[in-house]
């Protein structure tokens, strides 16, 4: 009896030592419920979580295995991708309809509601009542875009309202480690779906696992929906009582630190998304690959967050977000151009090399990436920085996919040989976007003392 009570004495005390350790960690700091700013981290991580999760389930292979379904090729596939791109055009308006609302929960539900039920239930119900190839292609496009369309007129209210969450000096911390959790649980997801379709991906029920994951996904968004009307909603600062449609453009350009910083994000997103729309259809079309494999391949990524994250956060700390941008950058151009050598051949060892190596540049790379928007963004009327932000990335990566889509419309025939290694019009836009990396790295680092915070 004495040895059961000096046992259970011990158990207690190790218990109770690493419930301190826990109350220590940084993770405790950043997500807790003893306050109200790391509640509403909390929610911003679910989110970030259920997000991830309902990308890989409704997007990536998975949706351009869907659309290739329902018989849209990799010429419509590029439209259909770059037509959100167009309609977050409208986020222009977003100001004037957003402050309007001291209080916004219940408007912003309402929209990412109408946004998840347009852009996953209503896309996956679709072809089942639409027969004809043509029409489905014009449906897709009509409900993609008046799903975003939605979600440009209401997606950064919630920016707006969760940055009240994350003060700039937790700020490198928490995109690192929300980053890495939503990648652990939406990678995994995705695998774990990927093993279901590729084990009946030579049977009748394919397609039916497919849309299945869609459904799966809508009844996440839900969750979503729920979680995000949860933490407290602050006043929202303004500089004027009357919002005016011109401060989305004049405001921006009054702060130089802030549109110089926009340029360079849309620099970024249109090289990015030139070969964006058309890399998984030649991964599923000319070099064969599973969905697993893929999706194993992505899941390496959180696992070498999990041992580069500190690292990168002082890699960060150290040398500023636009260094660290900046020398991302040009070292992620080499497996990005190495992506273009990745065939049916050699795709077992060749596509692992590449994204493993982009796995570990890519941790200081996308931490860095993920605050840049923020980092010269003034403190009141983010609406309207919010808005005008989301306008130039969207047109530049509109600019970026119409560019890539157009090139494979025009040379769909293309076969570039060289010390003879055969190259198609795809892999050619791997190498614009390599190229592109490279040059936008070269031009952070050019206007750095433009860029930085309180540089002259």
């Amino acid at each position: 009896m004495r040895l059961n009570r000096k046992s259970q004495t011990t158990l207690e005390s190790r218990v109770n030592a690493m419930r301190r350790r826990f109350r220590e960690s940084s993770f405790y700091r950043l997500f807790n419920f003893d306050n109200e700013r790391a509640q509403g981290r909390c929610v911003m991580l679910a989110s970030s979580v259920l997000t991830n999760i309902i990308s890989w389930l409704t997007g990536s292979l998975f949706y351009t295995s869907f659309l290739m379904a329902n018989g849209i090729d990799l010429v419509k596939i590029g439209v259909i991708s770059f037509v959100p791109y167009i309609a977050n055009l409208f986020s222009v308006l977003s100001p004037s309809i957003l402050e309007r609302f001291p209080k916004r929960r219940w408007v912003l539900f309402g929209g990412r509601l109408a946004y998840h039920t347009l852009n996953i239930f209503a896309i996956t119900v679709m072809p089942v009542l639409v027969r004809d190839a043509n029409a489905r292609t014009a449906c897709f496009v009509a409900l993609v875009f008046a799903a975003n369309i939605v979600n440009a007129l209401f997606s950064s209210g919630y920016s707006a309202w969760h940055l009240n969450f994350i003060p700039n000096n937790i700020r490198a911390e928490y995109f690192s480690t929300a980053s890495m959790i939503a990648s652990f649980i939406g990678i995994g997801t995705g695998l774990i779906s990927s093993l279901v379709a590729d084990a009946f991906s030579a049977s009748p029920y394919a397609y039916a696992i497919i849309v299945a994951l869609r459904y799966f996904a809508y009844a996440l968004a839900l969750v979503e929906l729920w979680a995000l009307t949860r933490p407290v909603e602050y006043p929202y600062e303004k500089t004027v009582d009357r919002v005016r449609l011109s401060d989305i453009v004049t405001k921006p350009f009054a702060h130089p630190k802030f549109i110089f910083t926009v340029a360079v994000i849309m620099a970024w997103t249109f090289f990015v998304n030139t070969s964006a729309s058309s890399i998984n259809y030649y991964l599923l079309n000319n070099v064969g690959t599973s969905y697993t494999y893929v999706y194993a391949l992505n899941m390496l990524y959180p696992v070498t967050m999990l041992f580069l994250i500190k690292p990168a956060q002082r890699i960060i700390n150290r040398h500023g977000w636009f260094m660290t941008f900046a020398v991302s950058a040009i070292l992620y151009a080499m497996p990005s151009f190495l992506y273009s050598f990745v065939t049916a051949g050699n795709y077992l060892w060749m596509l692992a090399v590449v994204r493993v190596w982009q796995h570990v540049i890519g941790v200081a790379l996308n931490t860095a990436s993920s605050n840049l928007p923020f980092v010269n963004m003034p403190d009141s009327d983010r609406t309207d920085y919010l808005a005008f932000y989301t306008i130039a990335t969207n047109a530049a990566a509109f600019l970026g996919m119409l560019s890539g889509t157009l090139f494979i419309k025009f040379w769909p025939n293309l076969d570039i040989v060289v010390a003879g290694f055969h190259f198609c019009n795809i892999q050619t836009l791997m190498w614009v976007e390599s190229i592109g990396r490279l040059l936008v790295g070269l031009m952070v680092l050019r206007l750095i003392r433009r860029l930085e915070p309180g540089a002259a």
